[in-house]
């Protein structure tokens, strides 16, 4: 299946050890028994000024030519934060104030922001771009995909199940300085890690500029 149809595509290799290094500078940020910690808005704008997110961006610009960033998320899994994740898809994400942007809804309380669930046209022009901080391997309890699940559009909870029965879960594993580009309306999840060594991932969260104008518009 190629990328296009499956809804992902690896990139190893992009980012060599000295850059992984000082990435870990971003994942430090996530508290002690915590999954990860999300960054928004103007927590956003200050991270991507980390001297550590400059190669990162500079990729991310080259694999989504004219993108924008919304939202990083760093996620830790190991012993003390071993957690499990049932299926889903990504369809909310971060809006500047709760007023709702045309063809948004749901508008939610995140942290110190809002978010509210994208319409299709938003949620298609994005990717997520997650960055292997550390070696995941199957026991690692990494994140699954059901390949081409992305092509559905948006599915109802209740169609979940019977999807889920239908398909094979792919898990994305890889190494560390390893990029995947997905939509985020692929359905995946992530089951507890058999050996929790620990594993890390820097996911940043982009939209085309031409969909962007449909979030910050006034």
């Amino acid at each position: 299946m190629n990328p296009v149809d499956a809804g992902f595509e690896y990139f190893p290799t992009s980012f060599n050890k000295a850059e992984i290094a000082s990435l870990e500078a971003v994942l430090a940020a996530v508290p002690s028994q915590a999954a990860g910690r999300r960054w928004a808005g103007r927590g956003l704008e200050m991270l991507l000024q980390h001297p550590a997110l400059v190669p990162v961006m500079a990729r991310v610009a080259m694999l989504l030519p004219q993108g924008r960033a919304l939202r990083a998320v760093a996620f830790k899994k190991d012993a003390d934060a071993n957690w499990f994740v049932p299926a889903h898809q990504d369809r909310s994400i971060p809006i500047p104030s709760s007023e709702l942007p045309e063809g948004f809804s749901r508008a939610t309380r995140k942290g110190d922001g809002w978010q509210a669930e994208a319409p299709m046209v938003v949620l298609q022009a994005m990717r997520n771009f997650r960055i292997f901080i550390d070696d995941a391997t199957t026991d690692d309890g990494p994140l699954e995909v059901i390949p081409g699940s992305h092509r559905l559009g948006r599915i109802e909870q209740a169609a979940i199940p019977g999807i889920v029965a239908q398909s094979a879960w792919h898990p994305l594993t890889g190494h560390a300085g390893d990029v995947v580009m997905l939509s985020p309306l692929l359905l995946h999840r992530s089951v507890k890690a058999t050996s929790p060594r620990g594993r890390r991932v820097l996911q940043i969260e982009c939209v085309s500029c031409e969909a962007s104008e449909l979030i910050f518009a006034g």
